[in-house]
């Protein structure tokens, strides 16, 4: 893992459970058929498990409760494609785990216009990391078409976190222009343990 965190793997991956329990339990609530685009690296994946158990865990044990989708450069229109055949409501892209943040940045607005294109209707999630890589998805918003779409979606769902008040915060982002701005629709509080490994946990350097 080329990355400048202190946190060791087992750490990282141990992370993800925490993290992915309280986003399946919160941020796609109220769904009944989930996407995970994920990136294809062993970080984001445990991300991806973990919200998709936690999700299911939730009452949702069920045929085409969920489905994950794994990224890979060049065929972001042929997954974007599958989501929308799955019948997503509600789509979550979980990048950031071993990828550097310019990286990140770049994938998420491919794959953002690649559900665009494929004329995806439903909701979509956002990882804390997309939303620093994007720049609060100004990146995405900078380009006309990208905003109008974003903007066209039912909702638009992104969880951050306050690690000095050990907080885990849940917003729905409208899109305004080329802005988005996040509304706090839930908070919930997390362990020291939580919030310690949140503190030494880094994207690789650039």
């Amino acid at each position: 893992m080329a990355t400048a965190s202190r946190a060791s793997l087992p750490e990282e991956i141990y992370l993800r459970s925490l993290t992915g329990y309280l986003v399946g339990q919160n941020l796609v609530e109220g769904y009944k058929k989930v996407a995970v685009i994920t990136y294809p690296d062993r970080i984001c994946s445990a991300m991806a498990a973990a919200l998709m158990t936690s999700y299911i865990s939730k009452g949702n044990y069920r045929d085409g409760a969920g489905a994950v989708f794994t990224y890979e450069e060049g065929k972001e229109a042929e997954i974007a494609q599958k989501v929308k055949e799955y019948g997503a409501d509600v789509v979550y892209i979980s990048f950031g785990g071993e990828q550097k943040m310019s990286y990140v940045a770049e994938i998420a607005k491919k794959t953002i216009a690649a559900l665009a294109q494929a004329g995806y209707k439903g909701a979509l999630g956002i990882h804390v990391r997309v939303w620093l890589a994007t720049k609060q998805l100004s990146n995405v918003l900078a380009d006309a078409a990208l905003a109008k779409y974003l903007a066209s979606l039912p909702e638009i769902r992104l969880f951050t976190a306050d690690v000095p008040n050990r907080k885990f915060l849940f917003h729905k982002v409208k899109i305004e222009g080329n802005a988005a701005k996040p509304e706090k629709y839930r908070e919930v509080e997390i362990t020291a343990e939580h919030a310690k490994l949140l503190s030494i946990s880094l994207p690789p350097p650039e």
